[in-house]
């Protein structure tokens, strides 16, 4: 399993500028860790949306793997125990709920007296028009509270959400710096009413179905792990799933390598997928799907090189994309031109695309060294 997750508060600021909020930016910046998946390269980035299907896979193992060793910190046998247990526990404590790489987030932070504060956001920068260029950007700002803790048993606790309020008011469009923003609600928190935590030690096999496949569990038989590693949240209403870590902030290079790890893992698993694939229609999808990871990745090193880089270099680095970007676009086609109209061109694009990608991606993480 893989959990994607980059804990630090810089992204977030990069969505303001973006055209996430006007001047809140230091604000939200403060109050949340980073996990973008925008792409807005120069306003050029064509990316589909992602669905909340494979990539939240990245779960678990991010509390294990790069991002997790620092994360990973197991709790104590002290905080599965019922007399030491309180949301007191969770302070240090980011709560995840995505589709994956480069895609839909909401970051959640719950405070011992069950207040919480978080964000959501989404971006499609396909989406444009003649006043919004650069893309479409959703998102919004949350605070509220939870009531509770209920104890269940030994590892789970039941919440009750009692209010959630919005910074800005839900389905308000507004467009800033060439991106139309559109306010949303939190997904993963919307329409909630009862909630249950997961304590680490939480036995996987007793836990609901839906939420171990918001979390990467699609199949026990295939992990040798038989407990929860992290806090989990379960949204019961609507089967909704996050995941936890703990806060740790890192520099742009660890961001970036963490990044490309988790894309590595995930391009591993698809290209074992594609060997075993048993239909034409399961090749396309699984070669789509691995060109997308490697393109949502490219989208976050961006922003994350763009919150950090000065301007100079930002604007060279620009020029530099474009050209990459003709570049990508014209050895694609030329890849799939060989099997003109055959069902095995839109494979060969897809293949060749994610290849191209891959090595941008590379490319990219040297303006970190």
């Amino acid at each position: 399993m893989k959990k994607k997750i980059i804990l630090t508060t810089v992204l977030l600021t990069i969505i303001l500028l973006s055209g996430c909020q006007k001047s809140d930016s230091s604000q939200i910046q403060q109050m949340t860790n980073e996990n973008l998946s925008e792409e807005q390269i120069d306003k050029d980035f064509d990316r589909e949306e992602e669905s909340p299907k494979t990539e939240t896979e990245h779960s678990e193992e991010t509390k294990e793997s790069p991002s997790s060793e620092p994360q990973t910190a197991q709790p104590s046998q002290a905080e599965n125990t019922e007399s030491d247990f309180s949301l007191e526990n969770l302070s240090d404590r980011v709560f995840y709920f995505s589709s994956g790489a480069g895609a839909w987030s909401t970051e959640l932070f719950i405070n011992g007296d069950g207040t919480f504060r978080g964000i959501f956001h989404d971006t499609d920068m396909g989406d444009i028009g003649e006043n919004y260029p650069n893309g479409t950007l959703y998102f919004c700002e949350f605070t509220g509270r939870f009531d509770g803790p209920e104890k269940i048993d030994e590892f789970t606790y039941k919440l009750r959400l009692a209010s959630i309020e919005y910074k800005y008011e839900p389905e308000k469009e507004e467009i800033i710096d060439g991106v139309r923003n559109i306010y949303s609600t939190a997904y993963g928190l919307d329409d909630g009413e009862e909630f249950y935590l997961y304590l680490p030690g939480a036995k996987l096999a007793e836990l609901p179905e839906e939420y171990l496949r918001w979390v990467g569990y699609y199949n026990l038989e295939s992990t040798t792990e038989t407990e929860l590693p992290y806090y989990g949240l379960y949204n019961v209403n609507m089967e909704q799933g996050f995941s936890s870590y703990v806060y740790e902030e890192q520099s742009l290079l660890e961001r970036i390598e963490m990044e490309i790890s988790f894309a590595e893992e995930r391009d591993t698993e698809l290209r074992a997928r594609l060997q075993e694939a048993a239909s034409q229609a399961d090749l396309k999808m699984t070669s789509e799907e691995l060109f997308q990871t490697w393109d949502n990745v490219l989208n976050v090193v961006w922003k994350l090189l763009e919150s950090e880089l000065d301007d100079d270099t930002m604007e060279a680095l620009r020029t530099e994309e474009r050209e990459w970007i003709a570049f990508k676009e014209a050895e694609v086609e030329a890849a799939g031109e060989v099997y003109e109209l055959g069902t095995l061109r839109p494979l060969v694009e897809a293949d060749k695309a994610a290849e191209l990608t891959k090595e941008r991606v590379y490319e990219l993480k040297k303006y970190a060294e």
